[in-house]
């Protein structure tokens, strides 16, 4: 990892690894979202620094094929959901989605 990677995990896997998360897309985030990007109709969406996954789960939502990469494995680990699969390689952690 690089120096600022290292600091970024140093900073957030203590925080993850307590289970804090982001706050929940309010109403207007959402709609936003929806207006601006639409329906993924099975196209890629990448979220880095994706955290408990909270974005990616929600494009997925909206019909994206999404990824998250986080460095803290404690958040890659609050992420996961029903049809979610997770990787980790070299001090990264990453869980995918495919809308059904």
């Amino acid at each position: 990892m690089t120096t600022a990677s290292t600091a970024a995990a140093t900073y957030w896997e203590p925080l993850r690894s307590q289970g804090r998360r982001y706050r929940k897309f309010d109403d207007t985030e959402n709609r936003l979202l929806e207006d601006h990007l639409g329906s993924g109709r099975g196209r890629p969406a990448l979220d880095i620094g994706c955290g408990d996954g909270s974005l990616a789960r929600r494009l997925a939502g909206l019909g994206y094929r999404t990824t998250g990469i986080d460095c803290s494995p404690s958040a890659i680990a609050l992420a996961p959901r029903p049809g979610h699969r997770i990787r980790s390689r070299s001090g990264l952690a990453v869980h995918g989605h495919h809308h059904r």
